[in-house]
């Protein structure tokens, strides 16, 4: 049984609904009542099911998203249902909620944010989240047949909070702690980040290989910049280029929604620009393919 003196060190506070409480809680609340029934368990017992309390939490706060759910954003979901969206899924993409909707003819990202009242009242904002989370250019509009700098892509994610920072990569990363500058590509995801010395300076949305000419997974040293670059290859204009290895480069270009490129890494061309002057001739890198980070599920944000 605890002790007179143990008791002082329980730290279980009452909350105001059990999504406040943390694996902590529960630890220090079963202690307590093992303690107030004076049926504490055998040391074994008592482990295993503290454990699998503890264990139990962390699952569910997966589930929940870290509290995503929280938050109802029932009149967001409303108002783009009459704007003329239809929601297809919703989930958690990088610690974010959002709703998956069907791209309508002639809408644009841009349109979107003006035609939905939450979304327009932050209308700067709703432009730059909704182009990041889908690798997007907001002027791109949606066409029946594909034509030059037309949004590609069928679905849309739109993050129900636009104050959210997508946690696509890890803040720090031990392994390239010996690197000046870093240039992380993950074509899985989508994006790029740059680390200095292991701690994440930058992301950016990006636009991989499309089917067929495939991104290269390879480790790299830029081999030569080229603010003004022109593609012998495709007789395409590749401005802030940075050659990785022949004929691959990372560059500024069009982000249609979805992986479009010849190989190379296509960024927003303000991004690229701003990588451009981030990084040197030899600085290193590496290409990788992983699985996006998300869950979706029926609708759970829009009741």
């Amino acid at each position: 049984m605890l002790g007179a003196l143990e008791i002082k060190s329980i730290r279980f506070n009452i909350k105001t609904t059990y999504r406040d409480y943390g694996p902590l809680d529960l630890i220090y609340l079963a202690k307590l009542i093992f303690w107030l029934t004076g049926s504490y368990p055998t040391r074994r017992l008592g482990s295993n099911l503290l454990i699998g309390l503890a264990v139990f939490w962390c699952l569910f706060g997966l589930f929940r998203g870290a509290g995503a759910q929280e938050q109802d954003y029932t009149p967001l979901c409303r108002e783009l249902e009459k704007s003329g969206v239809e929601i297809l899924d919703s989930g958690i993409a990088y610690g974010v909620p959002y709703v998956e909707i069907k791209v309508p003819l002639g809408s644009s990202v841009t349109s979107i944010c003006r035609r939905v009242p939450s979304l327009g009242a932050d209308f700067p904002r709703c432009r730059e989240k909704i182009a990041f989370f889908n690798a997007l250019n907001p002027s791109y509009i949606k066409t029946k047949e594909r034509q030059p700098f037309s949004l590609e892509a069928d679905t849309l994610k739109i993050p129900l909070d636009l104050k959210m920072v997508p946690e696509i990569f890890p803040a720090y990363d031990d392994s390239l702690a010996p690197y000046d500058k870093f240039i992380l590509v993950d074509i899985g995801k989508g994006f790029l980040a740059l680390y200095d010395q292991g701690e994440l300076k930058r992301v950016y949305p990006i636009s991989a290989g499309a089917a067929g000419k495939k991104t290269p997974l390879i480790s790299f040293k830029i081999v030569d910049k080229q603010k003004d670059h022109w593609s012998n290859i495709y007789d395409t204009w590749m401005p802030w280029s940075l050659l990785i290895k022949a004929p691959y480069y990372i560059h500024g270009g069009a982000l249609p929604g979805q992986s479009d490129s010849a190989g190379c890494i296509r960024l927003f061309p303000k991004d690229a620009e701003e990588l451009y002057q981030l990084v040197e001739v030899g600085t290193p890198g590496r290409i990788i393919q992983t699985s996006k980070l998300e869950q979706i599920y029926p609708a759970p944000f829009c009741r």
